[in-house]
């Protein structure tokens, strides 16, 4: 099971918000494609897929507040 990761977007950004998912459960998704897009209060911007598989688990809702380095999904 792989996670994704809210990655460092910046200095001194410490949470982001959960915009938009791009994919949902069950979906078979491929290295590079768009998973979600997050906010700051600089800029919003899209996390690809860094490996292939099938979305398992999403477990932020839009619009929820969410800490770099947390888990936000899980691809099988």
């Amino acid at each position: 099971m792989h996670e994704v990761i809210i990655p460092k977007v910046g200095m001194g950004i410490t949470e982001v918000e959960i915009s938009k998912w791009e994919v949902k459960i069950g979906d078979k998704i491929n290295e590079g494609d768009p998973i979600v897009e997050i906010n700051t209060e600089k800029a919003s911007t899209v996390l690809d897929a860094d490996f292939a598989g099938e979305v398992a688990q999403i477990l932020f809702n839009p619009g929820d507040m969410v800490e770099v380095g947390t888990v936000i999904c899980r691809i099988k």
